[in-house]
């Protein structure tokens, strides 16, 4: 099976590089890529190259632009990971339009070559990051004129990402214009990979045929234990993640301050538009300490060693039907017990491996708090081992990759 996976999403190597590159005071989350997104796409093609058969060619576009990277011109970068993984990093201009054009007609020419190589292969097909929507549209171009059958995975949907509805303020018109060609787009798709239900009804107009993955994790972290012994001699709660305050970072800090323990500590990670604002509390509560954006190993690291890892995003807000938040996925797999709201987006078979906090507001957080730092540190780790094993055994990015292939083979024959 020969595949042709369409995204932003770089190599380790190459996305170690790019971190480098990135300017002085720059405020994003990695390199202009979530680190969910390049952590969900990796675990993807990972799980992809399990079966040997497979052969992934890799096509990235990497996500730079000059008020954040430095240099000008970045060379096309070509690595090979495996004897079925290899990855093309285009070459591009770092200027505002010539980037887009000047990628946009690489992805068209590199699509068309792939689709010409393996014209007469039975079992080929396209995998895009739906993300990626400046180049969707020269790929899906390519695949029809030559034909194959193209899928879109969506960690996101346009409408509702974060950045969109700050820009949508900014450029009303522009939005409204990129949205009709985003529209258009699905409509050329032929199957779609969604986190969740509520995604079909928004992207899946025409009916096509769809699967619900509302995650995976790396299955190397069965290799990796949660002791008691192991953990830090304080109630650590931690938060990781992009810091924005409809994430719900307003609501943990305040409902943490209101929780009288001197015991308890609140470690935050990430970075993002609420950063200021959680630094002035670590100034206010000596307890909190904020960490900003480390390496990805690090904070698992600490999640291993916390006592309790919380998601406080709002319930309430329209844009959590349309995502499953994938810091629940890692927080899981880390064997320490998870704290989090009910989001709609969740499956209800993950609560039940999971302690829920009953509301959105500070308040609801403290009484959550005070209610799960009551049971005993036996309790506490055997939840958060029972919700390890839980998403190891369904949700390891093989079994799930693994899902993909098999979808493909149902639906999409050539």
């Amino acid at each position: 099976m020969e595949i042709l996976y369409v995204s932003s999403v770089p190599s380790k190597d190459e996305f170690v590089r790019m971190k480098k590159e990135l300017r002085k005071n720059v405020n994003v989350s990695t390199y202009g890529l979530q680190e969910s997104g390049y952590k969900f796409h990796t675990l993807i093609l990972e799980g992809l190259c399990a079966n040997k058969e497979t052969h992934i060619k890799s096509l990235v576009g990497r996500s730079i632009n000059i008020k954040t990277y430095n240099g000008i011109y970045w060379k096309n970068r070509k690595e090979e990971i495996s004897k079925n993984l290899y990855f093309e990093h285009l070459g591009v201009v770092n200027l505002p339009v010539l980037k887009q054009l000047f990628l946009g007609l690489l992805f068209f020419i590199k699509t068309i070559s792939w689709l010409f190589t393996y014209r007469k292969e039975p079992e080929k097909f396209i995998i895009m990051d739906a993300a990626y929507i400046t180049m969707i549209p020269f790929v899906l171009l390519a695949s029809s004129i030559i034909k194959c059958k193209k899928l879109a995975i969506f960690c996101d949907i346009y409408e509702y990402m974060g950045d969109v509805k700050d820009a949508r303020v900014k450029s009303k018109y522009l939005h409204i214009i990129v949205r009709y060609f985003v529209s258009l787009s699905y409509k050329m798709i032929d199957a779609f990979i969604l986190l969740t239900e509520q995604m079909n009804d928004i992207v899946n107009r025409s009916n096509k045929p769809f699967i619900i993955m509302e995650g995976l994790v790396d299955i190397e972290m069965e290799n990796i234990d949660n002791l008691i012994k192991n953990k830090h001699s304080k109630n650590v709660i931690i938060y990781a993640g992009a810091l924005r305050m409809q994430y719900g970072l307003k609501n943990l800090i305040d409902g943490f301050m209101d929780y009288a323990d001197d015991n308890a500590m609140l470690w935050i990670f990430g970075t993002g538009d609420y950063s200021q604002e959680i630094k002035l509390a670590t100034k206010k509560d000596s307890r909190i300490v904020f960490y900003g954006l480390v390496d990805n190993s690090i904070v698992v690291k600490k999640e291993i060693e916390a006592t309790l890892l919380v998601n406080p995003r709002p319930a309430n807000q329209e844009f959590t039907k349309f995502s499953f938040p994938s810091k629940n996925m890692e927080y899981m797999v880390s064997g320490t017990p998870v704290l989090s709201t009910k989001m709609p987006g969740i499956p209800e078979e993950y609560f039940e491996h999971m302690y829920i906090i009953n509301g959105d507001t500070a308040r609801d957080i403290t009484l959550s708090l005070i209610e799960v730092f009551q049971k005993s540190k036996e309790e506490l780790n055997k939840k958060g081992v029972d919700a390890k094993f839980f998403v190891l055994e369904k949700k390891n990015n093989i079994a799930q990759a693994m899902r993909i292939v098999e979808f493909v083979r149902e639906n999409l024959n050539q």
